[in-house]
């Protein structure tokens, strides 16, 4: 049997993918997974390196500004369709999973006109572009939140389950904190905008250093991003900070996060929807201030959704600076609730939930 994997740009569209594509191999060793994606996203570097063969088309964003953005999206929508039905005649899938980005559209579009079954993964508590158009052809449609449900068709079956994610082996949080030199009694703040970083976030977080020299009992792991690190490393050295280095970490990346989230008390960040899905992984209380600038403001919803649960406190990025550290530093100051809340965002986590969606994709397969 054989099953085609679809989606890319963002990690958060294919670490998905990848880990549903483990799940399948676990469940049936005999299963062939290819994967398709574009030349110029993430994925052409992450899937190979993945074990798995990789299958490129042409494929732009429709949701850009301008008339010649829209037009050269629908260009290269039409030139990957065409690539998409001769892929899809000569790997001949039993079905196709698409998990979202641009380049699942063609493909997904040209399994429900080769009339090969289609099954989507939506990441977020709104359904992105291309899942909401695909939905129409799709005979299951997974989705992480109840109140996704009904931006869908309801005559197709939808199941809820978190976000699949591959658990990266990482010491004990006693472990990982004498790894990163941090002590018992301090409690850390983690904090990233990914890896490019934040440009908010960042300037938040430097305005307020001089707090963290005040207090002996606060740690900060921070990653500024690549984009911002330059800029903010000098800026560091431009004077003498009153603070243990290992108190205060300021690095480019976090390259072993596993070990910061093990390390961490409380997360200040974005919301995309992996890293809440890290953050539920890890039982990880949050602020999530939900970036402005990506399509549709989706990581609004996933931080609603999240402080619903009583996991997160959603702090949009316009009251970052206007009671901000207010929220952070009452926060810092409550075991309790943080504990509270770690516990609401790690029950909502299923660490079979890439198994449950694996099972349902064959169940697909065999009965087409």
């Amino acid at each position: 049997m054989r099953i085609l994997m679809a989606g890319g740009g963002s990690g958060g569209h294919i670490y998905p993918a990848l880990a549903i594509a483990d799940a399948l191999r676990r469940l049936d060793p005999q299963v062939e997974v290819g994967y398709v994606g574009t030349d110029h996203g993430l994925e052409k570097d992450l899937v190979p390196r993945h074990g798995l063969p990789f299958y490129r088309i042409h494929a732009a964003g429709l949701l850009v500004r301008g008339w010649r953005g829209k037009l050269h999206g629908l260009l290269q929508a039409q030139r990957g369709l065409v690539e998409a039905l001769g892929l899809i005649r000569r790997f001949r899938p039993a079905v196709v999973v698409g998990t979202g980005g641009y380049v699942a559209g063609p493909v997904g579009l040209a399994a429900a006109i080769s009339g090969v079954p289609l099954v989507l993964q939506e990441q977020n508590a709104w359904p992105g572009f291309t899942n909401r158009k695909l939905a129409r052809y799709a005979r299951h449609i997974f989705v992480p939140y109840e109140s996704a449900r009904r931006h869908f068709p309801q005559r197709v079956p939808v199941t809820v389950l978190p976000n699949p994610v591959t658990l990266r082996e990482a010491p004990s949080r006693e472990e990982a904190r004498a790894a990163l030199g941090l002590k018992p009694e301090w409690t850390v703040l983690m904090v990233t905008g990914g890896s490019q970083g934040a440009e908010a976030l960042n300037r938040f977080v430097f305005e307020h250093l001089s707090e963290w020299e005040q207090r002996e009992d606060w740690a900060l792991l921070w990653a500024t991003g690549k984009r911002y690190w330059p800029e903010i490393a000098r800026r560091l050295g431009e004077r003498a900070w009153a603070w243990d280095k290992n108190r205060v970490q300021v690095v480019e990346y976090f390259y072993e996060i596993a070990r910061i989230y093990r390390a961490a008390d409380l997360f200040l960040g974005r919301a995309g929807a992996m890293t809440l899905a890290d953050l539920r992984a890890y039982g990880l209380p949050a602020i999530l201030v939900p970036s402005p600038h990506v399509a549709e403001d989706h990581q609004t919803e996933n931080a609603r959704a999240m402080e619903q649960e009583g996991a997160a406190k959603l702090l949009p990025e316009r009251m970052l600076f206007h009671g901000g550290f207010e929220l952070l530093s009452s926060l810092m100051a409550d075991p309790a609730l943080r504990l509270q809340m770690g516990k609401a965002a790690q029950a909502r986590f299923d660490p079979a939930a890439d198994e449950k969606m694996a099972a349902i994709i064959l169940e697909v397969a065999k009965a087409a």
